[in-house]
């Protein structure tokens, strides 16, 4: 017998497992797209909607091929936004490496904000995603190196050294700030606390049958 929980409509999570009331959300400078393949979203944890959920300015599409999304080719046609793809591609700069956002020029009426388009999926599905999508193929790409292991512990990574997009998102605001008076750190705090969420439930799930069949 199926039974239904009931969940939460804006984690997507079942109440028992909701952590929207820990969110604090805050304003982020870069700012950020999360691109969620429709796979992903049917993740026990999906971490590019927490991560959206805790960032008000943030943007979060569903989709493969988003070549004629409106809402992500409004950002990345916009006069005042210079957005890059994080993407460990051949041609990829490093994150360290691109400079900060001038002060507007005689030219300009205001100053640009950076803004980084994250692919929240699988390597086989990201390079689907970029390979399908013209516009995001046009961006510069950028990368960087994680600085240790991915504190994702119940989800196997790619590499040893592979970052959650919670995990990515939060990096790239430490290294590019201002860092929001240290809001962003909510979004690790979130996190860990979700995945011990999730490591708990599953003892107590595999304790209530294994206490069945004694």
């Amino acid at each position: 017998m199926t039974i239904n929980r009931a969940v939460c409509y804006r984690c997507r999570k079942a109440l028992v497992m909701c952590y929207c009331g820990d969110i604090e959300p805050f304003m982020s400078n870069p700012e950020f797209v999360i691109l969620i393949h429709p796979k992903e979203t049917r993740k026990a944890i999906n971490t590019g909607r927490m991560a959206f959920l805790a960032i008000k300015n943030s943007v979060l599409i569903v989709g493969n091929d988003v070549t004629d999304d409106p809402a992500l080719n409004r950002i990345l046609t916009a006069p005042n936004k210079r957005c890059f793809l994080l993407f460990p591609g051949p041609d990829a700069v490093d994150l360290s490496e691109i400079s900060a956002v001038a002060s507007p020029s005689e030219f300009e009426s205001q100053a640009k904000t950076d803004v980084f388009i994250i692919l929240d999926a699988t390597w086989t599905m990201a390079k689907k995603m970029l390979r399908l999508s013209a516009n995001l193929q046009a961006l510069p790409q950028v990368m960087f190196r994680p600085p240790h292991p991915s504190r994702f512990i119940i989800r196997e990574q790619p590499g040893l050294i592979c970052f959650s997009t919670i995990e990515t998102i939060h990096h790239i605001i430490e290294k590019r700030g201002p860092s929001a008076a240290g809001h962003h750190h909510r979004l690790l705090q979130i996190f860990d606390d979700m995945v011990k969420k999730q490591i708990d439930y599953e003892l107590a799930k595999r304790a209530s049958v294994d206490s069945a069949d004694a």
